[in-house]
């Protein structure tokens, strides 16, 4: 199964209903670090349900070549997968297709028109990094999974930053957040595997700086950002690859 047809059968999976593994109670972060326990009493309503999934639409600029428009809508559950499917391009050439990661493999298949191959990547590697885009997406876009209930682990590093442990499928993802004093995320950096340097897959840097927050079923998540690879090097601006802004978000 590749393209639409996989995209279809992970969209169906990851969008079936989930019990919550409980509500929020902002009693249970004793012994957090304090980035984490600002960003989690800013991030989550006192009471609102724990649940793994958040669908999204977004528009903005992806670097192919050039910074392209584009228009995608997204699934995403926390620990196992997510569904990016995509337009980007202005016409008449525009190009359709997505990125997925369920049951532990990667895949990413886009096409002129719908119908002629441009681009189409899976195997370990590919894997590997969807694995880590699922980790720092959740940090984004799904914070209830930052919590303890939901199997994160937190460790401190200073007043504003602090690393978080995400459970993704069989394994764990470390990120690192910047979070200021009235608990708002400012940044995400983690150690990505891929190649932004072509045929050299290893891990990089890789990172987002928030640019707007929104409010959600009780739960505030990023709106808008800039995301890239090389985050925090000289080459930051080099890797910039993709600016959006979320235009609808439903929890759960």
């Amino acid at each position: 199964m590749r393209g639409k047809a996989l995209r279809k059968a992970a969209w169906a999976d990851l969008t079936r209903p989930t019990p919550s593994v409980g509500v929020f109670d902002p009693d249970d972060l004793g012994g957090l670090p304090d980035p984490a326990r600002r960003f989690l009493n800013h991030a989550l309503t006192p009471g609102v349900e724990l649940v793994p999934t958040v669908y999204l639409e977004m528009k903005g600029e992806i670097k192919l070549k050039t910074w392209t428009p584009f228009r995608a809508r997204q699934v995403l559950r926390a620990g196992e997968g997510f569904v990016w499917e995509a337009t980007a391009g202005k016409a008449p050439i525009r190009f359709r297709g997505g990125d997925t990661f369920w049951n532990g493999f990667g895949s990413l298949d886009f096409r002129i028109w719908g119908t002629i191959p441009v681009a189409r990547e899976s195997g370990p590697d590919v894997d590997r990094s969807a694995a880590g885009r699922l980790a720092a997406e959740t940090v984004f876009w799904a914070p209830q999974a930052l919590t303890t209930q939901m199997g994160a682990s937190w460790a401190p590093i200073d007043s504003t930053t602090a690393k978080v442990a995400l459970p993704v499928r069989e394994d764990t993802v470390n990120a690192t957040l910047t979070v200021d004093y009235e608990g708002r995320l400012q940044e995400v950096v983690t150690q990505r595997w891929g190649d932004p340097d072509p045929d050299k897959h290893g891990f990089h840097p890789f990172g987002a700086a928030v640019e707007g927050y929104g409010r959600f079923g009780g739960i505030t998540i990023v709106t808008a950002g800039r995301v890239g690879w090389w985050w925090g090097t000289e080459r930051q601006e080099e890797g910039e690859f993709f600016r959006f802004t979320l235009t609808e978000a439903r929890i759960g």
